[in-house]
């Protein structure tokens, strides 16, 4: 499949870059609270460690938590990422929906996260599979071996490793649930129309056409293609910022809102 056209650009090679934090949702919760947009990384990671705000964690964690993850994910290349996250809390909007920018952000910048989700993860939707296993994981991590996509083959140790990464981000986003050890359910996921609202405003602050902005690759990421993201869009209403105008495969939108950032002022 065609991959993601997000900031990562068009490499397509693994990381084991997971093992450092899956979802992390309540760790991100709390280090959004903290964090100040313009901060030095290693004076928020000095401030993180002095004021005991990741309370469990080691510092060695902590500092692993806040380079690797937090900063990896939402402050490259741009801070706009936190900046959002951080106003979805301040404006006390909805849970789901920051684990569903949280997820955005964590799957562009993880290119094998990125890929299972839209190639096995709504493939095994497709056809009605109850259960993820981490022998999924790893037999899409020895085709990825096989296609190049990583440099050095990983030891089993490690694959298992990655495997219950991708399988836990899933499970704390929403995407699956804990059945037993090894095993994760499948969970019909339907993206909140809040969700919809944000990405199309996100996508559309980098300046794509409107059509573009429908067909964008991302949408893969919650199962939806453009015939599905226009009738989502469609539905949502001038609430959600938005008024939708399609003529055959011509798409015009009217923007209420200037940005992503505007957009999540109104929803509160």
């Amino acid at each position: 499949m065609q991959a993601l056209e997000t900031g990562m650009g068009t490499d397509r090679r693994y990381t084991i870059a997971l093992c450092k934090g899956a979802a992390l949702v309540d760790e991100t919760r709390t280090l959004v609270q903290h964090w100040t947009s313009g901060e030095e990384i290693g004076e928020f990671v000095d401030r993180v460690l002095h004021d005991n705000v990741l309370a469990r964690a080691t510092a060695y964690r902590t500092k692993d938590i806040v380079r690797r993850v937090f900063a990896r994910r939402f402050l490259v290349p741009t801070d706009a990422p936190a900046r959002h996250l951080k106003k979805l809390m301040d404006n006390g909007l909805p849970r789901k929906l920051f684990s569903e920018v949280l997820f955005l952000y964590a799957a562009r910048a993880d290119r094998l996260l990125c890929d299972f989700t839209t190639e096995v993860f709504w493939s095994a939707c497709r056809r009605r599979r109850s259960i993820l296993t981490r022998d999924d994981v790893v037999g899409f991590i020895a085709e990825a071996t096989d296609a190049g996509r990583i440099e050095d083959a990983w030891s089993a140790k490690v694959q298992v490793k990655i495997a219950r990464a991708v399988l836990s981000t899933l499970r704390d986003v929403g995407f699956l649930r804990e059945e037993r050890r090894g095993h994760r359910e499948i969970v019909p996921y339907h993206l909140s129309d809040e969700g919809v609202a944000y990405l199309a405003h996100e996508l559309h602050d980098t300046g794509l056409s409107d059509s573009a902005m429908c067909e964008h690759p991302d949408w893969r990421l919650f199962g939806l293609d453009r015939g599905r993201v226009l009738g989502r869009l469609d539905n949502l209403g001038e609430d959600k910022g938005m008024l939708v105008q399609r003529a055959g495969s011509v798409v015009q939108i009217t923007w209420k809102y200037e940005s992503a950032e505007e957009l999540i002022d109104g929803l509160a």
